[in-house]
Parts: structure tokens; sequence; C-alpha cells
């Protein structure tokens, strides 16, 4: 501590020597001169210096004024970032409340997923011939910024629809993405036309949602 006031003496002293001189010869040289000054002259060495001090006081007290008014307006937009953040927790939480609802729900119907079997059976109730099924689905990771990449991967399978009009077509299509499974008719075409001309076969392929940690064999 006392090394450190020993270094600002010095640096005061140093400073006072630069700007009056040694044993102050500047100072009292510009005194000397000033008082050799005719009295107008002086007067107005004097008023020039009081207004130099007043505008120099004015400029650090507008100076101030500014960085105070800077700094209220950073505190008030904070306080309104705060807010509006508080103001937002609401709904993430309702957001996140059901996203979570729909992932467990996801997961306890497809936790043992066969889309073979399920989608053959959902025909075979609206009277659709369905087969071409693979022996085993296709399985695709999501990427990593997908908010589904930690829990699901995904599950597709390709097959046929054979002789089914465009009005069953549809009504299977709505069926197999009313389910609880939560599938996704990913695509759809048309194969061939039957003699009848309002008979289709159709090559769907069909996605589901598999939790991450299902192992297919």
């Amino acid at each position: 501590m006392s090394k450190y006031s020993e270094n600002l003496s010095q640096a005061l002293q140093s400073t006072k020597t630069f700007i009056f001189g040694e044993n102050n010869q500047r100072l009292d040289y510009l005194i000397e001169n000033f008082y050799r000054l005719n009295h107008e002259r002086r007067s107005l060495i004097i008023l020039a210096s009081i207004a130099t001090g007043v505008i120099f006081f004015g400029l650090s007290i507008l100076f101030y004024l500014i960085g105070l008014f800077s700094l209220q307006s950073n505190l008030n937009s904070a306080y309104s970032n705060t807010y509006s953040l508080k103001e937002l927790k609401a709904p993430y939480m309702a957001i996140q409340g059901n996203f979570d609802e729909l992932v467990n729900g996801i997961k306890s119907s497809n936790d043992n997923l066969n889309l073979n079997s399920l989608l053959d059976q959902k025909a075979k109730e609206l009277g659709i011939q369905a087969s071409n099924f693979p022996s085993k689905p296709t399985i695709t990771k999501f990427t990593s910024q997908s908010p589904l990449a930690e829990q699901f991967q995904k599950e597709s399978i390709d097959f046929k629809l054979t002789g089914v009009s465009l009005k069953k077509t549809m009504e299977y299509l709505n069926a197999i993405e009313q389910m609880p499974n939560k599938l996704r008719v990913a695509k759809f075409r048309i194969l061939s036309i039957t003699d009848a001309k309002l008979y289709f076969d159709v090559l769907l392929t069909v996605e589901g949602l598999i939790p991450e940690d299902k192992q297919n064999f």
C-alpha cells in the first residue's frame, strides 16, 4: 500500500513539474506576465477563464446526464426483457407439457410397434388387399437438431395396395393417420390402373416413431 502511495505521489509530482515547471517557474512566469497586462486585458482573460470553466462544468454535467440516461435506458430494457421472459414462461411450460404428453403417448403406443401387422390388419378391416410388406422395416435416425433425436428413431415400410378404388384408398390413408400410433403416410404413388379403370394398384410408404432404445431384429 505504501509503495502504491509513493508511486502515486511521484506521478502527481511529475505532472505538476511538467505543467508548472521546476519550482513553479512557469506559473511564476505566467503570473508575472499577467500582472504586466493592462486592466482591460486582464479582465478579458479572467472572463475567458470563467467562461471556459463554466463550459467545461456544463459539458461535464451534460456527459454525466447522457451516461445516466443511457444507464437508465439499459436498465429499463433489461427489466422489459426479464418481464417478457416471465410472460413467456407459462406458455412455454404449457407447450412443453403438451410435448412431453405427446412423447409419452407415442412411446407407450409404439413400444412394440409392428408396422407390417398393424397396416395389414387395418387394410383387412376395410376390405383392402395389402401385400409386398418387407421382411424388416427401414430404420432412420433423426438429425441432432431435431427435438425428437434423443428419444425416437424413424421406422418406415413400403407396401402395395392391389385393385383399390380412390375412395377406399383415401379411407385407408385417413384411418392410418388417425391411429394413436401417430403414423404418417410419407409417399403415395399409383403404379397401374386395372381393366375396370376405377381401381388402382398403389404403392405406399408409411412412417412411424419408435423409442430410441428399441431393438429391431
